[in-house]
């Protein structure tokens, strides 16, 4: 575990450095069961998907790591996380930090080679010992070669998901970018039209990563680049409708309809992640002048991230900051 550089913050909004606002739920698996690895084993397949944008999941029950590249499982590896009272915190993070040659602060100068930070509060991914249970004091521990080959796949700003149940993405039957298609006003669907204050400041941040963020409790969409807000809108919710908790990443190529595919990591387990989307085009309504700012800025890599939890000053820190379960 790293050494804190900064004050803790116990959050319940934002996207980009740790999104822990919903459950994730484990989604049922449909490929074949994969074998059982022993601790310290990993297997590794880049082949499997050559280009895109990468994903990491963590699954904490299973002290297993995987890694999805364009929507393909790439990797998968044996991990330790968090032992009792210095538990791993579940979400989703990006990569803050990096270092080939790390060593602890706090624990006797402790090698931590490849070393990549998710929280400044001290969590981050490197090779340590794997004695097949959860041993460390928050950091997720990965064998050496696994950390190495992760290493130079994944980069700053790349995304993490921590989880307790295995969480596998799945490809959405259509693309989320859909939901900043619809020109229909609000009233025309049923939708009360949204009221609430507008931003749009994308000079604040240039470049990095893009995310976007539905809160269904604030009525409102949050736009971020490089973990600093650029943007907000008030959204309109059909009256009774309780749409999909999900995290989306949208990949690299186009469907024969031309749209990019997204995936979808954890949704609710009404109904399927296709399903889903459109169930949220339908329930939601983004005021068409603002979907317009933000269609150029989608690219693959991009997130979004829905969920009925607040986003407010009172439960965000800044833009390097931490949530805890």
């Amino acid at each position: 575990m790293l050494a804190p550089t900064k004050r803790l913050c116990q959050i319940a909004a934002l996207a980009l450095s740790a999104i822990s606002i919903f459950s994730l739920s484990s989604c049922t698996p449909t490929d074949t069961p994969q074998t059982k690895l022993a601790p310290g084993q990993y297997e590794w397949h880049p082949e499997n998907s050559p280009s895109g944008p990468v994903l990491m999941v963590v699954s904490l029950d299973d002290q297993m790591a995987y890694v999805y590249r364009n929507g393909v499982q790439i990797a998968r590896s044996t991990v330790s996380t968090g032992k009792p009272g210095h538990s791993t915190p579940t979400g989703v993070f990006t990569i803050l930090q990096r270092d080939a040659d790390h060593r602890s602060s706090l624990y006797n100068d402790a090698p931590m080679p490849y070393m990549q930070r998710l929280t400044w509060g001290g969590i981050a991914m490197h090779a340590g010992y794997l004695p097949g249970y959860p041993a460390s004091h928050g950091c997720i521990r990965l064998p050496y070669g696994f950390s190495k080959k992760l290493y130079g796949t994944l980069h700053h700003g790349a995304t993490v998901v921590i989880t307790k149940a295995h969480t596998r993405p799945t490809k959405t039957k259509k693309p989320a970018s859909i939901l900043l298609a619809s020109k229909a006003p609000a009233t025309e669907r049923a939708i009360p039209n949204p009221e609430g204050k507008v931003v749009w400041n994308p000079s604040k941040s240039r470049t990095g990563p893009f995310s976007l963020l539905i809160s269904y409790a604030d009525k409102t969409m949050y736009v971020w680049r490089n973990g600093i807000q650029i943007g907000q809108t008030p959204i309109g919710i059909r009256p009774g409708a309780k749409p999909a908790e999900g995290v989306f990443m949208m990949l690299a190529g186009k469907e024969a309809n031309g749209n990019h595919a997204w995936t979808v990591l954890s949704i609710t387990d009404q109904s399927a992640p296709g399903d889903s989307v459109s169930n949220l085009r339908s329930d939601l309504y983004i005021p068409h002048e603002f979907s317009k700012k933000i269609k150029p800025l989608l690219k693959p890599g991009t997130l979004l991230i829905t969920t009925k939890d607040s986003s407010n000053k009172n439960t965000r820190s800044g833009r390097n900051f931490k949530i805890i379960n």
